[in-house]
């Protein structure tokens, strides 16, 4: 076993439960999702690779991994912060807000807020949802608001895009309704019902999210760039060191292309020389 230095909370709780808990969202495919009572997923693998170095730090051939669903990421940052969890697995995004409460790993991907329309959505609103103007001609302020106001649009509770959303509202003095939701699929469906105009969530997940569902689309835009990351304990840089550890030796070797390629798609070179950047040496 690798020598412990500071042994930490969290290694002290796995070694005397025998035992890891894994928080996740079961609702965010591809990083993790529900199956059949346990979890699975890009975020999932990430974090069992983090258990097998758990394993080795702890000396020990095996741990049970147990999973808990948390029906919301403020949810599972709060089990995390209290130590009902120990790892907080899935679309997480690490900002320093959140750093108040956890911490978090090197990167694992980089997400960003995208939007889900219907495939008969208003001109206006699609133009500006583009980035382009609600219409030709001169350009006032209150072109980009026309194309924007008096529509609802959903976002799923506690996430980041939820705030970027409302900011953004709240920026541009938009007259619009804003609707919190749970659940990924039931923001998708009322965009397809005609409940709703819009709905804002990290554009990998509304990817898989809107599979199969008929009369709404994705649009090919980004409105920002958000790092995701596995939640550890605030202060707990020996559990820190081994999500990293994982990581780092994962995106180092020949079996990341793989894993990754299984739930995100093929990585072009960039992407592989990026991770490789955020591997530590």
């Amino acid at each position: 076993a690798l020598p412990l230095t500071g042994f930490a909370q969290t290694l002290d709780r796995i070694q005397e439960a025998g035992s890891v808990t894994i928080g996740f969202l079961p609702d965010q495919a591809p990083f993790s999702s529900a199956s059949a009572g346990a979890a699975t997923g890009y975020a999932i693998d990430l974090c069992l690779r983090a258990v097998d170095v758990a394993k080795q730090r702890l000396g020990v051939s095996t741990l049970d991994v147990k999973y808990r669903s948390t029906a919301t990421v403020e949810a599972g940052l709060d089990q995390l912060a209290q130590g009902d969890i120990d790892l907080l697995c899935g679309a997480v995004t690490d900002t320093l807000k959140r750093r108040e409460r956890v911490a978090f790993s090197i990167p694992i991907y980089n997400g960003g807020t995208g939007v889900v329309v219907s495939k008969d959505a208003p001109k206006d609103l699609r133009r500006v949802l583009e980035g382009k103007v609600a219409h030709e001609g001169p350009v006032w302020r209150s072109t980009v608001n026309r194309g924007l106001a008096n529509h609802t649009y959903v976002v799923h509770k506690g996430t980041t895009d939820e705030a970027w959303v409302r900011e953004q509202v709240a920026t541009l003095g938009v007259v619009a309704t804003v609707v919190e939701v749970d659940d990924h699929a039931k923001g998708v469906a009322m965009v397809a019902s005609g409940d709703a105009d819009a709905y804002f969530a990290d554009r990998m997940v509304l990817q898989q999210q809107i599979a199969g569902v008929k009369g709404v689309e994705l649009l090919d835009r980004y409105f920002n760039f958000q790092a995701l990351a596995i939640g550890v304990a605030r202060g707990d840089d020996d559990m820190r060191l081994v999500v990293d550890t994982a990581l780092s030796n994962l995106y180092r070797s020949d079996d990341f292309e793989g894993v990754f390629s299984q739930y995100l798609g093929s990585p072009g070179d960039f992407t592989l020389k990026l991770f490789k950047a955020y591997a530590r040496p």
